[in-house]
């Protein structure tokens, strides 16, 4: 686990696979209740999560990730049904699990309003990611010049091959970011985030380049199958 700089007045840290309790597939910082682990397990990890912001694990707010464009904002801890969560409450800790799908933050550095996105493929496709700069505009104000955007670890286009109905959609939509190699198809999914974004007026982008499905530090369902999901968290500072 590892807290990543992107502005003085947020808090990110990304989580990796270890330092956990979690057993078997799981192991061993598994943060999702939802893929077959034991709760207490999950509840425990949860815990170790929220040690890293000082706080009690009440203040962690998740989602009940849909891989949908459902976007939601949150002021209490209250698990919305969406796959995007934006708050200005700086006694929230917004969470994004990932097992090779995108976990973007979203940070308006002058109206200090947070976002945190799960960013798959359909929901990429769907334009989560358009839909959640919007609501921050129409909401706060947000004037894209004052965001600042991370990508954590995610399936690279190295790994993400794609077949059939999804090659004919990704090359009808985002042609630009389907790439062919030995005569199969591959997306680069963070290609299309990144443009989404430049389009909104958003370059200011940290962006790692890690492939989960590459690197076994993280949880990958691509490589794995039943797996765990690790979690970039996030919270505003109080100033």
């Amino acid at each position: 686990m590892r807290e990543i700089f992107l502005h003085d007045d947020i808090k990110i840290i990304e989580s990796d696979r270890f330092g956990g309790i979690s057993k078997g597939k799981y192991s061993s910082l598994n943060l999702g209740l939802h893929v077959g682990d034991e709760h207490s397990h999950v509840d425990k990890n949860r815990e170790i999560l929220a040690s890293f912001f000082g706080f009690r694990v009440e203040k962690l707010c998740f989602m009940e990730q849909t891989h949908g464009d459902n976007v939601a904002f949150v002021t209490t801890n209250n698990t919305p049904k969406a796959d995007a969560i934006i708050t200005q409450n700086r006694d929230l800790v917004l969470c994004v699990m990932a097992a090779d799908c995108a976990p973007i933050i979203l940070f308006d550095t002058k109206n200090l309003a947070a976002a945190a996105i799960h960013a798959g493929r359909k929901g990429v496709f769907s334009d989560i990611v358009i839909n959640v700069v919007k609501a921050m505009q129409c909401n706060f104000k947000t004037k894209a010049e004052d965001i600042k955007a991370f990508i954590g670890a995610s399936i690279r286009s190295c790994c993400y091959e794609i077949k059939d109905k999804v090659v004919s959609e990704a090359k009808g939509k985002f042609d630009f970011a389907v790439e062919k190699r030995d005569e199969k198809y591959f997306l680069d999914l963070q290609k299309i985030i990144k443009l989404q974004l430049n389009k909104n007026g958003i370059t200011d982008i940290l962006h790692e380049g890690i492939c989960t499905c590459c690197d076994k530090r993280y949880f990958s369902h691509r490589r794995e199958g039943l797996c765990g999901r690790f979690a970039v968290a996030a919270k505003i500072r109080s100033r």
